[in-house]
Formats: C-alpha cells, structure tokens, sequence
C-alpha cells in the first residue's frame, strides 16, 4: 500500500460515501449505483510533485464523463497554523510534497475531524449522483425488516431483535427478522455460513416494504443492510435518532411516518 492509498483509506474509513472501493496509484475507484463510477484522486494545480487538492471525477460507464470537481485542500481546511516553527508564521497550505522520492504531509499532519470535514465535502458532492430505484409504494400490512446489532453479545442481541419484531407485529405489519432464523442454521465461526447468511438476510430485504433500524451502534453487516434499503428505494425508519457515523442519502424518515 503505498502513501497516497493510505490516505485514501483514511479519508474514506468505513463510510458509505461510494460502493466497491478499489485503490491504484494516487486514485481511488467506486461505484455510485448501476451505471455511475466515481474517481478520486489527488493531484497537483500548479507546482509539480505538490499534491494539494483531491479531484473527484463522476463517470457513466457507457457515456463516459458525467461531472468533475476539484476539492482545494487550502479551500476546505484554510491555512493551517505550525506552532513552534518560525518559517510558517502564517501557516501552511495544506499538501503532499514529494521530498527525497518519498510523499508526506508538508509541515502538517491532517487529523481525523480534518479527514471528517473532507469528507464531507465529498459526500455533499456525490449524494446527488447516486442512482437508487424509485420508491415502492405499498397498501395493507407491510413486510418490515428488522435491522439490529448481532455481533457481540449474541444472546441477548436476538432477545432484543425479537422484541423488536413482537412490536412490529403489534402495530399490524409482518416482521421479518433473520435474527430468529438464520443463526440456528449458520455458524458465525465459520466464514463461509456467516458470508452467506448475510447474503440471504440482504435478498430477504429486497423483497421487504420496509426497514426499522435498532440500536445506539451501526455494525458492519447493518450498514450494509442500510445501503441495500438505499439502493432498492426501500424507505428507512430509524427507532431513534441515527448514530453519528450512519450518513443516510434518502427516503429516510423517522419514526411516525415523516420524512428527514
């Protein structure tokens, strides 16, 4: 891995910003739905070997170049203060040089609420670009599914799950809640029983109305679970108020029926 993949990876964390991240040079390649892709890549505006901005590229895989935008480090972050050094009195521009054939940070470092705010930036630009179905609409009892923690404290995670199911029930609808189904027939011991009960618990999804999302904490296989709703046009509802790290694009809306 080198030094600019490593950024990469830094700046997009386990966020759900592009699908199918793959890494080459100083670029970054993803996904934004069934025909999108999505490149970012640091460059350089100016001086050589000064990698100051990050370009975002949105591209149609048949049609070629959708958008362009070009993200100035100095723009997002402004000149950043170097205590202590005489030479930077007024800061520095943020970048990557390029010193001895070795890339680093040029006299300033970015911290994680730094990469966060980056971060940002990009997501506001490419949530409009992401291609998702249209909403279903539906009339009686609706399939729900039961979107909650597993990992960890198994046990009392499935009682919690199933309580949560005993609720939708009340309140009319059908839960569905591979919680209850699908650990007695999958060892999450083995990798192999654990990579496919995720995948059956996501085509169980995609045939739901809805899903209910539980819990103060979003785990990898919720988010994932999250991300499929998005891309199916499956409306979302929260049983509070979305943890910090879940970035939801759209027809989400809270509990009661109402749209956020």
């Amino acid at each position: 891995m080198n030094f600019f993949e490593g950024e990469l990876r830094k700046l997009l964390g386990d966020s759900d910003v592009i699908s199918d991240p793959s890494f080459a040079g100083r670029a970054c390649l993803g996904t934004l739905g069934k025909d999108l892709r999505v490149r970012l890549e640091f460059v350089t505006t100016g001086m050589a070997d000064h990698y100051n901005a990050l370009k975002i590229k949105v591209l149609n895989r048949t049609e070629g170049e959708v958008d362009t935008l070009l993200l100035r480090f100095q723009d997002v972050w402004e000149k950043k203060p170097v205590p202590g050094n005489p030479n930077f009195r007024g800061g520095v521009s943020p970048h990557i040089w390029i010193c001895d054939g070795k890339p680093e940070w040029y006299a300033w470092r970015p911290a994680p609420a730094d990469r966060e705010l980056l971060l940002q930036q990009v997501r506001q630009y490419l949530d409009p670009f992401w291609e998702r179905m249209p909403e279903r609409g539906h009339d009686g009892p609706k399939l729900v599914y039961i979107c909650a923690p597993l990992r960890g404290d198994v046990a009392n995670n499935i009682e919690f799950a199933r309580q949560k199911a005993q609720e939708v029930f009340q309140s009319g609808n059908i839960p569905v809640c591979p919680h209850i189904t699908l650990p007695s027939n999958a060892d999450p011991a083995c990798s192999v029983q654990d990579e496919a009960a995720r995948e059956m618990g996501l085509r169980l999804l995609e045939s739901c109305h809805q899903i209910n999302v539980y819990g103060s904490t979003i785990t990898e296989g919720m988010r994932a679970e999250i991300r499929r709703a998005q891309d199916q046009g499956i409306p979302i509802v929260f049983g509070q108020e979305p943890p910090q790290r879940v970035w939801p694009r759209k027809q989400i809306v809270r509990k009661g029926g109402h749209e956020r």
